[in-house]
């Protein structure tokens, strides 16, 4: 157990507090023990993965953050069975090294398995509930728990786990479904579309992932560019030139920085277009 453990270089934004408490745990049984223990003593509790998507406030977050990093993985004929906390473009590279086709579009995600379930994560117009058979995962108060994507609500950037009625439950392992092919041909693809994320994303830098959700039937890189806020700056926090639904950090950019931005892109967007852009990115810790 650390306590005042910086948080800001366990996140892809590299900005963000202390955790008030600090614990880094591969077993998901340890991990069940950490988090039923804060239930049963009232302390707060965050589960992070690979800390994409995520905005953590500068004065940290309060109580336990648990940093899951359960990494093992079980290939059963087309059926793939992956820990929380492995990460979504090595398991996209595991099941090509099996033959397996379907899993390609993970290699555009960041995250970790758990961190894609508990937002349906996907790029390139594929999603994970597409290929998800189930996920195991655990609930303080009532132990382990099998849940199809229908019981996990899944949808574009959301879940129960994240916006529902399994707030704060834990991820333990996730099961896809996928279909036999050749594994060259999936990391012929593979390349071909990291080839073009590299070309059209500030992949090299520090952010968040993608900031906003696409509006239905729109873009929201497009209407920020359309906007004319590329290149706009709070601080040391800017939105990308290359993609305008990034958010860079600079180097030293705050989270109060970042709010600011988000809040202001988001004002102009509406006031220009008349669209209301939601944040994809999950906001964490001490803001009030």
């Amino acid at each position: 157990m650390k306590e005042a453990e910086p948080l800001a270089s366990r996140t892809s934004f590299g900005i963000g507090g202390p955790a008030e408490f600090f614990l880094e745990l591969a077993r998901p049984e340890a991990i069940e023990n950490a988090i039923q223990d804060c239930c049963e003593r009232d302390i707060p509790y965050l589960l992070l993965g690979a800390g994409t998507n995520l905005l953590v406030a500068d004065r940290g977050v309060e109580g336990l953050v648990v940093r899951v990093v359960n990494r093992e993985h079980e290939v059963d004929g087309t059926r793939v069975r992956a820990g929380a906390g492995l990460k979504m473009m090595r398991l996209a590279r595991i099941v090509a090294d099996a033959n397996l086709r379907g899993f390609e579009f993970a290699i555009g995600v960041p995250g970790t398995v758990g961190g894609a379930v508990y937002q349906d994560a996907g790029c390139w117009g594929r999603e994970l509930r597409e290929v998800l058979v189930e996920a195991e995962g655990f609930v303080p108060g009532k132990g382990r728990l099998t849940w199809t994507p229908l019981a996990l609500k899944l949808g574009y950037r959301t879940s129960a786990l994240r916006d529902g009625d399994l707030s704060g439950a834990l991820v333990v392992s996730a099961t896809v479904q996928l279909q036999r092919g050749d594994g060259e041909e999936a990391r012929q693809l593979m390349a071909r579309l990291t080839r073009e994320r590299n070309e059209t994303q500030p992949i090299k830098t520090k952010n968040c992932g993608s900031v906003f959700k696409n509006p239905t039937g729109d873009s929201a890189g497009r209407l920020v560019q359309a906007a004319g806020l590329k290149g706009a700056r709070e601080g040391a926090a800017v939105v990308s030139s290359l993609h305008g639904n990034f958010i860079v950090n600079e180097g030293g950019a705050t989270a109060v920085e970042v709010r600011r931005l988000i809040e202001r892109v988001m004002a102009e967007v509406k006031r220009r277009f008349g669209i209301q852009l939601e944040p994809e990115v999950e906001m964490v810790g001490r803001w009030k």
